[in-house]
């Protein structure tokens, strides 16, 4: 199974979303999809689906490319499937309703009904109306839903919203689930630092390009990561002479290659950085929140859990 997007691009009259788009995706494999918002990253999931007409370009699953026609379209969509809208959902159904339509429609596999409901935890409320549900309950039965579809492509825009700490921790393991029955996943989540816990690749797109693509399956270059003071940073700069690669994010932190830094030089380095006092040092590879802080440049994304988990579970 794979699946390849070749040239694709989206223009609204005279204003091109996205341009030339190009990759290839093998099974068994998640890819997170992160831009700022109104960049394009839904319009993508959208064309895909040939839910929307593009100007150029071909969505291809094993070779066989679906074209727009509603022949091709209907085929493509038992192929893959495109994560439910909240809005769309019945109210007064109840959550087992739903997983039973989307189990029926694509996969005709009623006996699994039960237990994708015990292995998302829904037990407590799946049978009650949608329209009593939280905003976490609601996006848990939207991926209950992708679950019992069954397709092997699944297109999930902000799987995490709206779900408390330990739900995106269960929808990570079932994602990570997928991907071992040879799921083709991509997922676009503001959560940048989950994406990392399961994603193979990390596509970001900017100025209607895809950018840039963080592949965690390969060696991937090492840095010392702190976050200093303006004041802190200058300091350290009049001490030592950081390798030209130092990449300044935006709100403070300091990305230092050491892979041309001998022992001793990376040692006396790392010194110095602990005699400032830093508010963080970390030794690794630039992680997706900090890629996204350095392509974009803004700061490297820090949320406030309280204030993001508050909405409920």
């Amino acid at each position: 199974m794979s699946l390849e997007v070749k040239d694709l691009s989206v223009s609204y009259g005279e204003k091109t979303v996205l341009k030339n788009i190009s990759f290839q995706i093998e099974k068994g494999q998640i890819i997170g999809l992160v831009a700022p918002n109104g960049t394009g990253k839904t319009t993508l999931f959208n064309a895909m689906m040939r839910f929307i007409p593009t100007r150029s370009g071909q969505i291809l699953i094993d070779g066989t490319e679906y074209t727009a026609s509603s022949k091709d379209v209907l085929e493509l969509h038992q192929k893959m499937t495109f994560f439910p809208d909240q809005g769309d959902l019945l109210l007064n159904f109840s959550g087992r309703e739903h997983i039973k339509m989307y189990a029926d429609i694509w996969a005709d596999s009623k006996q699994e009904v039960d237990a994708i409901i015990e292995l998302l935890e829904m037990n407590g409320y799946v049978d009650r109306k949608v329209h009593t549900y939280s905003l976490g309950m609601k996006q848990r039965l939207c991926f209950a839903m992708m679950v019992a579809a069954n397709t092997p492509v699944m297109l999930m825009d902000e799987v995490m919203n709206g779900l408390d700490p330990e739900n995106v921790a269960l929808v990570s393991s079932v994602l990570l689930k997928l991907k071992s029955e040879g799921k083709i996943i991509m997922v676009s989540s503001h959560l940048l630092d989950n994406l990392d816990e399961y994603a193979d690749k990390v596509f970001f797109l900017k100025e209607k390009i895809l950018h840039h693509i963080t592949d965690w399956h390969e060696q991937m270059p090492i840095y010392y990561k702190t976050l200093l003071s303006p004041e802190k940073a200058k300091e350290l700069e009049a001490k030592v002479l950081l390798p030209e690669e130092t990449i300044h994010l935006g709100n403070n932190m300091l990305c230092i290659p050491i892979k041309d830094l001998d022992t001793e030089a990376q040692l006396k380095l790392f010194q110095e950085i602990r005699l400032l006092e830093p508010e963080e040092l970390s030794v690794g590879p630039m992680g997706t929140s900090e890629y996204y802080s350095y392509i974009y440049s803004l700061p490297v994304r820090v949320p406030d859990r309280r204030e993001e988990y508050a909405v409920g579970s």
